[in-house]
């Protein structure tokens, strides 16, 4: 069995150093991946927290699940360009439980921490 995720991708900069490159999200989607690993940040990362339905998530987050769907395909498939799996279908291939495989992508590799809680408490109409 593969692992569902691989650690970022290392880069080379223009210097010769290696670094471990950042998957660049806009304020939204960051905001999408607080919602659904909530319930989890909330407990610090310890424990177990069932994820949220995109229903759920979008109420929280004030959208329509039309938007909240859209941002979540945008979110997937970034990181699987960078190597996490289980993220984006293929032929083949479902991306069943995405919304908790990207949880647990997220909240292991700290990409959102509960310092990322605040997010949440932001004006929606900032950034789409």
């Amino acid at each position: 069995d593969q692992a569902p995720f691989v650690g970022p991708m290392p880069e080379v900069d223009g210097h010769g150093d290696t670094t471990i490159g950042m998957v660049p999200f806009t304020v939204d989607q960051r905001r999408l991946v607080v919602a659904l690993a909530e319930p989890l940040l909330m407990q610090n990362g310890r424990g177990s927290a069932s994820v949220p339905s995109s229903s759920e998530a979008a109420r929280r987050l004030g959208w329509t699940v039309t938007r909240f769907n859209r941002k979540l395909d945008n979110v997937c498939q970034k990181l699987t360009k960078v190597g996490v799996r289980g993220l984006h279908g293929s032929p083949g291939e479902l991306a069943s439980n995405r919304r908790a495989r990207l949880v647990e992508y997220a909240v292991t590799t700290r990409l959102v921490t509960a310092e990322d809680l605040v997010l949440l408490d932001r004006d929606d109409a900032a950034e789409t």
